[in-house]
């Protein structure tokens, strides 16, 4: 019911050429940067406001967990861009369990809330997990693992996880990252670690497909920027862009959710067949390294007319 419900959800999205819609020349002192994800979204792109640059890229389809880091982290978030979910079972023995009947799966929640996470708190269950592994670039069915944390310490993480009808049991170990919020992990095979975010203190936001629930049921795949859970705020100003100065900062209205920025500065047009971006609204972000930048998007669509290349105006604000 499920994947029914994703299909019904998520358009098909496909490359298509834009209406020639002018976009407005830079504000004086602004810069514009363009990020390309790539027509089927395949790109997640960490971006740093104050060198203007991509840290790091990669496909969003190669790995599957994120393992908080940190000595006191326990947190495991799925792949969100893949709409990917889990279920808790009853059973404590993973290799006893070959079946998700009557299990009610979950959604990390956009927000980033690490309290409001599919998983959640598993020290405190003991359970085995079913890990649905959503859905591939093309729209296919990557099946189903079951998973059982078994500890957590201040330096790694052990784990045991199986395709979900099979009784040979995977076990593996995942340290820690020692610079990176999370640890990322394939369980496609016998499992495999994947170096994709970078150092936590080199970057701000995230270019990429995630997960975005409505109404705490309803997964639906969007095209957005997620901020650094680990120290990046932003906040939206009803201020237009080009008259928003430093002076306007109000520092108790950032906001430490990771989607402020989100994915609905663009709206789709259903009669033309494309994307329109909202270039009225502005954002401040307050950057890993305490600095502060304002941003807007003026469109959606590279040279060629391919969708899913996010332009924008960027500029700092000093004091």
């Amino acid at each position: 019911m499920k994947k029914a419900l994703l299909i019904a959800l998520i358009p098909v999205l496909g490359a298509c050429f834009k209406k020639e819609i002018p976009v407005e020349k830079p504000t004086s002192g602004a810069i514009t940067a363009q990020i390309e994800l790539g027509g089927d979204y395949a790109n997640q792109i960490y971006y740093d406001l104050e060198t203007n640059s991509i840290i790091r890229q990669n496909n969003r389809e190669i790995w599957d967990l994120a393992f908080e880091a940190g000595d006191n982290g326990f947190h495991i978030l799925l792949n969100e861009s893949r709409i990917m979910s889990a279920a808790l079972s009853n059973e404590t023995d993973i290799a006893a369990l070959t079946s998700d009947a009557g299990l009610s799966y979950h959604w990390d929640f956009h927000t980033g809330n690490l309290d409001s996470t599919a998983i959640g708190d598993w020290q405190s269950s003991g359970k085995v997990y079913v890990i649905d592994l959503g859905t591939s670039l093309t729209g296919s069915n990557l099946g189903k693992k079951k998973l059982k944390v078994l500890s957590v310490s201040n330096t790694e993480y052990q784990i045991e996880f199986a395709d979900l009808n099979s009784t040979s049991i995977q076990t593996f170990t995942i340290p820690k990252s020692t610079t990176a919020g999370f640890t990322y992990f394939s369980m496609t095979g016998s499992g495999s670690l994947k170096d994709i975010e970078p150092d936590k203190g080199t970057w701000d936001l995230i270019f990429t497909a995630y997960c975005h629930v409505f109404d705490e049921h309803t997964p639906y795949s969007v095209v957005g920027v997620l901020s650094n859970r680990f120290g990046v705020k932003v906040q939206e100003v009803s201020i237009p862009f080009a008259d928003l100065k430093y002076a306007d900062i109000v520092e108790s209205d950032f906001e430490e959710r990771v989607n402020v920025i989100g994915y609905d500065w663009k709206t789709y047009d259903f009669d033309n067949g494309t994307y329109v971006v909202n270039s009225n609204r502005t954002f401040i972000v307050k950057t890993v390294l305490g600095r502060y930048y304002k941003m807007r998007f003026v469109d959606y669509y590279d040279e060629n007319g391919i969708k899913g290349a996010p332009k924008f105006e960027l500029q700092e604000l000093i004091p």
